[in-house]
């Protein structure tokens, strides 16, 4: 199937069945947090596991269940995004309106934008950068009606409190794409870290069970199936197989999702002013497409021109241990565009580079499928008679080894002063 179609499927499915669970948690309200959370959770990590099972992933998990630095950066992972964003705001809701927390938590994906030039060497465009604070404009109108009364009367800490939890989602959502483990046996971790999380919080603050009614019922098994489950795998290969700032501005209509289904489901009247979200991410995207195609990397070694692309995206669900066991420890696949003449010639130099981290390779290789390739050359921009030159390693080497190829008389690399072209 073509990545990008799979990719902007499950982006779109994300964004749709996502969008339910301010409506499905307000059913919830009125029992017990912790209970419910422990419950969805652990509802999560059994049908999580029985996907792992179904799917043929037993050994992928036994392997992270064995190596214990693998198994708690996923679990630290999990905990940074969802722990903290449900007891966080549960918390600051106690002292300011749940539109505003939510108005201020909405801002991540801003803020994700600062750690993906250090985190991921992923490009930033000012396009993109003027997309998203639209967005955050219209999550800010929809949710608060504009007044801005909400920020001047609340108390200044406890929103500086919602931001750092906006800080930590966004952090959890970039190490998701740096560190590109196996997504499904991910989500099962994640649950397994987050219910023993609220299982303790529960059991910490009395441990009193309550029964649920027939609606929190239906809540909580949403909750645990399709949100923490289905949803979560589907947003987070999403945001692996695209561009970061995309997949951040589309999800800004999550909220106006929300107020359809709460005006569905729940009666809740629909303002004019709700709008407001649905035309500035529309405004958006349009902007976006105006960006230059262009490189979507920042190089680590500045002194170089060589034009790299990061094309890790094609890889996230390799099933070659070359580029899976590199990537899985933060190593990055990193591409240049080159002339098909130039790189037969070369073949024998490609071939006879040896480096113990680092595999240098062409989309040409058995290794990459045909679905792969369609999807790096659609990346880079390659035309019908480009080769592209991959290497996945560290982005260091990466850098270094692809540069010295780049050097090599007759290659024919489009460097920097083409890329208008690309």
């Amino acid at each position: 199937m073509n990545l990008k179609l799979l990719a902007n499927t499950y982006l779109a499915l994300a964004l749709l069945l996502g969008a339910l669970l301010p409506v499905m948690l307000s059913l919830a309200s009125s029992t017990n947090i912790s209970l419910f959370l422990f419950y969805a959770y652990s509802i999560g990590a059994v049908v999580s596991l029985l996907v792992i099972v179904s799917s043929g992933r037993k050994d992928i998990l036994l392997n992270y269940l064995k190596n214990r630095n693998e198994l708690a950066k996923i679990a630290g992972i999990g905990l940074l995004n969802y722990a903290f964003l449900e007891y966080g705001l549960t918390f600051a809701e106690k002292f300011i309106s749940a539109s505003l927390a939510t108005a201020v938590y909405r801002t991540y994906p801003l803020l994700m934008l600062a750690f993906l030039p250090s985190l991921l060497r992923e490009r930033i465009t000012k396009y993109q950068i003027a997309a998203i604070c639209l967005g955050i404009a219209g999550i800010y109108f929809a949710l608060t009606g504009g007044n801005i009364g909400l920020l001047l009367s609340s108390n200044a800490y406890v929103v500086l409190f919602v931001v750092g939890i906006a800080i930590a989602s966004a952090i959890a959502t970039v190490l998701v794409k740096k560190y590109s483990f196996d997504m499904i046996t991910g989500m099962f971790i994640f649950n397994l870290a987050n219910a023993a999380f609220f299982g303790v919080a529960f059991l910490a603050a009395g441990g009193a069970l309550n029964a649920f009614s027939m609606a929190q019922i239906v809540a909580l098994l949403y909750t645990g199936i399709v949100y923490n489950v289905f949803v979560g795998f589907m947003y987070y290969s999403a945001f692996r197989m695209l561009k970061s700032a995309f997949v951040a501005n589309i999800y800004f209509l999550s909220p106006f999702v929300t107020f359809l289904y709460a005006y569905a489901l729940l009666g809740e009247a629909i303002k004019p002013y709700y709008i407001a979200i649905a035309a500035l991410v529309a405004v958006g995207i349009v902007i976006q497409k105006f960006d230059r195609p262009a490189t979507n990397y920042v190089r680590k070694q500045r002194h170089s021109h060589t034009l790299l692309f990061d094309v890790t995206s094609a890889f996230v669900n390799t099933k070659r241990p070359e580029i899976q066991n590199v990537i899985s420890k933060g190593g990055r696949v990193l591409a240049l565009n080159a002339k098909a003449n130039a790189v037969k010639g070369m073949e024998s130099t490609i071939s006879n580079i040896k480096e113990a981290d680092a595999f240098i390779y062409t989309d040409a290789h058995e290794i990459v499928s045909e679905d792969e390739r369609a999807f790096i050359r659609e990346i880079v921009g390659a035309d019908e008679e480009d080769r592209i030159i991959m290497c996945a390693g560290p982005v260091e080497k990466s850098e270094e080894l692809l540069d010295r190829l780049a050097s090599i008389s007759g290659l024919g690399i489009n460097d920097e002063a083409d890329s208008k072209k690309v």
